[in-house]
């Protein structure tokens, strides 16, 4: 297979900025063009970014980085800031592989689950969540951490009642489980 999964590095950023506007281009087709008209992220802004969360990769043997998921603790959630995948690298499970990394990595650091804001009716935003075991929830059930979150998370000028906020809880393991006293 010519993609891997890999930790971020700096030399990443300028390419990775380049993908998130590529993939932001998407959105101009499901009613959202003033996502698509967002000029590219610079890369040094790109790059703390990327450098202050936990940040993944996916690679192409030849053409280098071509996608990526940058999440960082919300609470007692690991939260996924962003994901995204060049659309000339689309529809090839590597939205899937870099959640799964997420996922995996909110495991190993016992965090309760993973969280994210997205678009309801994107057929790649909730939907694709959903299939992947992440489920809505409320925002007034959410705890305020989460809530904060959601809400600075709303692009400027997009209603809410866009949104959704999702969770996909860890399963707790004996070891894992709290132990009472």
């Amino acid at each position: 297979m010519p993609y891997a999964i890999r930790s971020y590095r700096t030399g990443d950023a300028a390419a990775l900025a380049a993908v998130e506007a590529r993939a932001a281009q998407l959105f101009a087709a499901h009613g959202h063009a003033s996502i698509a008209a967002t000029p590219a992220m610079e890369p040094a802004a790109f790059d703390r970014l990327a450098r202050a969360n936990r940040t993944f990769v996916v690679e192409h043997r030849s053409k280098g980085p071509v996608g990526f998921a940058i999440a960082g603790p919300v609470g007692a959630f690991l939260h996924l800031k962003e994901l995204s995948v060049d659309p000339a690298h689309g529809r090839r499970g590597l939205g899937a592989a870099l959640l799964a990394a997420a996922i995996a990595e909110s495991r190993a650091l016992r965090f309760a689950g993973v969280s994210l804001s997205t678009f309801r009716d994107v057929p790649f935003n909730a939907p694709f969540y959903a299939r992947h075991g992440f489920v809505e929830l409320t925002v007034e059930q959410a705890p305020d951490a989460l809530k904060q979150r959601f809400h600075a998370e709303i692009p400027l000028g997009i209603d809410a009642e866009t949104r959704v906020l999702m969770l996909r809880r860890n399963r707790q393991t004996p070891a894992s489980k709290p132990k009472s006293s």
